[in-house]
C-alpha cells in the first residue's frame, strides 16, 4: 500500500487534476448525452491569448540572453523551460476545456436556481453596499468599465511569470492552486447553482450589463433547447456558460495574493488594491451576490490548503533519498 501511494505521489499533481477533471466530464456527459466539442475559433481565442501569454513570455525571456553566455549549456537549460512550459499550458488548456464544457452544461445537470436565497442573504447582511454601489453608478469610462477584467488579468500574467522565474517549486504550487480552483470550481458550480443579481438589479457597468444579457440569452437557448441545441452549437458558446456561485474570479485572485504575500511581498502591495476592486466591482456591476464572494475565498483557501499539502507529499516522493530508501 505504501509503494502504490507513492507511486501515485509521484505523478505530477496538475496532470492529476487534469485526468481527474476529465473522468468528471466524461461521466457527466454519459449521465445528460452532453457532447463535448473543440472550442470554435472565438473560444479557442480566448482560452489561448489568456493563459498562453505568461508561459509564451517566460520562455522568451529564458531565450534572450542565450547569444551572450555559453551556448550549448544554456540552449539545453532554456530547452528545458520551455518544454516544462508547454507541459503546463496543455495541462490548463485542457482543464479549462473540461471546465467550460461543464459549467455550459450545468443547467442541465442541475437545473435548480438559488438566486431567490442569495438575493435574500444579500438584502439581509450586504445591504451596506448600496450607497458604494449607487456612488460607483457616477463614474462611467470606458477604462473603469474593463478594470474589472484588465486588473484580473494582471494578477494572472504577474502571478505566473514572477513565480516561474523565481522558482520551479514556487511557481509549481501557484500553478496547482489555480488549477485545483478551475477543477473543483467547475464542479462547485453543479451544486447550488444561480445566474447572478443581474437578474434583480441593473448593474453600474454598462460593458458588464451587455455581456451579462448575451450570457443570459444565450442560457435561456440552451435551457429551451436542450441537447439539441448542446450538439449545434457547443464549441461556438463554449465559454458563455452563465454561472455565479461561487465567484472563481475572486478564488483565483486570492490564490494569487496569497502566494505573493508567501514568496514575492512587493507583488503582494499591488495586489491588496486589485483584489479590493474584483470584489467591489462583483456585486456593483451585479455580476456576483455577497455570498458567492464568500464562497469563492473559501473554496480558494481550501485549494491552496491542498495544493501546499500535495506538492509537499510529491516533492517527498520524488526525492533521490526517497527513491533511495524504497
Amino acid at each position: 500500500m505504501h509503494r502504490l501511494k507513492q507511486s501515485i505521489l509521484r505523478v505530477a499533481p496538475e496532470w492529476v487534476v487534469a485526468a481527474g477533471l476529465a473522468l468528471i466530464a466524461i461521466a457527466l456527459s454519459f449521465v445528460i448525452h452532453a457532447p463535448f466539442r473543440f472550442p470554435s475559433e472565438g473560444a479557442f481565442l480566448f482560452i489561448g491569448f489568456t493563459y498562453l501569454i505568461p508561459f509564451v513570455l517566460v520562455s522568451i525571456w529564458i531565450l534572450l540572453p542565450l547569444p551572450f553566455l555559453n551556448f550549448r549549456r544554456e540552449f539545453k537549460r532554456a530547452l528545458r523551460v520551455i518544454l516544462r512550459q508547454i507541459n503546463y499550458t496543455l495541462c490548463f488548456g485542457i482543464i479549462l476545456v473540461f471546465h467550460f464544457h461543464i459549467k455550459l452544461w450545468a443547467p442541465l445537470i442541475n437545473p435548480a436556481s438559488y438566486d431567490h436565497l442569495y438575493e435574500a442573504i444579500d438584502q439581509k447582511f450586504f445591504f451596506w453596499m448600496n450607497p458604494l454601489i449607487f456612488w460607483r453608478g457616477q463614474f462611467h469610462y470606458n477604462w473603469l468599465e474593463n478594470l474589472y477584467f484588465e486588473v484580473f488579468l494582471c494578477m494572472f500574467l504577474c502571478s505566473f511569470i514572477v513565480h516561474s522565474l523565481k522558482s520551479t517549486n514556487e511557481f509549481r504550487r501557484v500553478f496547482l492552486a489555480s488549477v485545483l480552483v478551475q477543477a473543483t470550481g467547475a464542479v462547485a458550480y453543479l451544486i447550488a447553482p444561480a445566474l447572478g443579481p443581474f437578474i434583480y438589479h441593473h448593474g453600474v457597468n454598462d460593458h458588464v450589463t451587455q455581456a451579462q444579457q448575451q450570457m443570459l440569452a444565450t442560457h435561456q437557448a440552451l435551457v429551451a433547447g436542450g441537447l439539441p441545441w448542446l450538439k449545434k452549437n457547443t464549441g461556438k458558446y463554449l465559454v458563455a456558460g452563465l454561472a455565479a456561485m461561487p465567484s472563481l474570479h475572486l478564488a483565483a485572485s486570492f490564490v494569487f495574493l496569497w502566494y505573493a504575500l508567501k514568496y514575492c511581498r512587493w507583488l503582494s502591495w499591488f495586489y491588496w488594491p486589485g483584489i479590493l476592486w474584483i470584489i467591489f466591482e462583483a456585486m456593483a456591476s451585479r455580476w456576483h451576490y455577497g455570498i458567492d464572494l464568500v464562497a469563492g475565498l473559501i473554496l480558494a483557501y481550501g485549494c491552496i490548503l491542498g495544493a501546499d499539502r500535495w506538492m509537499d507529499a510529491h516533492e517527498a516522493a520524488t526525492a533521490p533519498e526517497s527513491k533511495i530508501r524504497q
